[in-house]
């Protein structure tokens, strides 16, 4: 009989980690598992689940309550930090092993109850290197495995992608991709650089995403009168811009991995991103892409017109990135869960 997987990722939006836990179910689909999604009720993660038509057990406050429907599965995937408690708690009453997929840099909680959740997983997955030292850290005795995200093969829309190069005719697009949240993903930075860049006319900046520091960060854009800057805000058609970029600029502060990256890396998209956490896993030594200090606006300006002002230096990283993602393909990974899987459930 096929392995039952409940998969639990209770965050409220749709970031990184709920697209990398939609990619790694849709993967698994092509294994010899059942699988079903615990997602908070009236969530963008139950919304997008269901369009996908992934099996879903939509929840909500207080969680704790809804332990008794976990009963039937045979093993927990958790994929965000404070869905651990409640695979703690299907551990602790019906005896079911859990496994975790870290995401984050930072380290848990030192509270006594966090750290004994993460020490009665089974298993600690972290998608970098960065990380797996930090959870090495947090929990000594744990058994450790780096598992990255999935290079997701989005599909965009040729009419879409007209459009939008109609809107932009004639301007060199260096685009970001990422929640507004300036102390992580490092907005600011951008809109420095391109205050530093206005005087050239071809060069816009558009910057996809909403978060916490929207406001902020538009009031600096306004207070610096960037008309090279271009607020999309949320889109659904990602993929449609990916492809209408000439670069991609990612300049994180922290950083897990980076699957954004990996995403541009898909549209043959030249990369420009911090030399932090995660990150130089996917870039290496500046071999896959351009990496920068993500305090020094001036570098990044540097390289925007560095790739700006050299085609065959952008191709390069283009093609050099696209082979890269194949190193973080969905077969691959979901292999590797699969086998974990196999081997938690024996």
């Amino acid at each position: 009989m096929p392995l039952k997987i409940a998969h639990i990722n209770l965050a409220k939006g749709l970031r990184g980690g709920e697209n990398q836990t939609l990619a790694i179910i849709e993967g698994l689909n092509h294994f010899d598992i059942e699988q079903t999604l615990v997602c908070r009720k009236n969530s963008l993660l139950e919304q997008q689940s269901i369009k996908l038509n992934i099996s879903v057990i939509s929840i909500h406050k207080p969680f704790l309550l809804n332990v008794a429907k976990l009963k039937p599965f045979d093993l927990v995937h958790v994929h965000e930090g404070r869905s651990i408690y409640f695979a703690l708690a299907v551990n602790l009453f019906f005896n079911k092993s859990y496994l975790v997929t870290r995401r984050v840099l930072n380290k848990p909680h030192e509270k006594w109850l966090t750290k004994f959740a993460y020490e009665k997983a089974a298993l600690i997955v972290s998608i970098s290197q960065k990380i797996d030292a930090v959870m090495r850290e947090f929990c000594p005795n744990q058994k450790f495995k780096i598992i990255p995200d999935i290079a997701r093969q989005l599909e965009s829309n040729p009419t879409e992608i007209a459009n939008l190069k109609a809107q932009f005719e004639g301007k060199f697009i260096v685009g970001h991709v990422g929640a507004l949240d300036d102390a992580i993903k490092n907005q600011s930075l951008i809109l420095k650089a391109a205050n530093q860049l206005r005087e050239n006319e071809n060069l816009i900046f558009i910057l996809l995403g909403i978060g916490k520091d929207e406001a902020k960060l538009k009031n600096l854009a306004d207070k610096l009168n960037l008309t090279n800057v271009v607020f999309e805000g949320f889109k659904i058609n990602i993929a449609d811009y990916f492809a209408l970029f000439d670069i991609f600029i990612y300049p994180s502060k922290e950083e897990g991995l980076g699957s954004a990256i990996l995403e541009a890396f898909h549209f043959k998209k030249p990369v420009i991103a911090g030399n932090v956490g995660g990150i130089p896993d996917i870039l290496g030594d500046n071999k896959y892409g351009l990496l920068i200090n993500p305090f020094d606006n001036r570098e990044l300006a540097e390289k925007i017109v560095t790739l700006y002002q050299d085609e065959a230096l952008r191709n390069h990283y283009a093609e050099a990135g696209f082979k890269r993602k194949d190193a973080f393909g969905s077969d691959k990974i979901c292999g590797d869960y699969f086998q974990i899987y196999r081997s938690l459930c024996t």
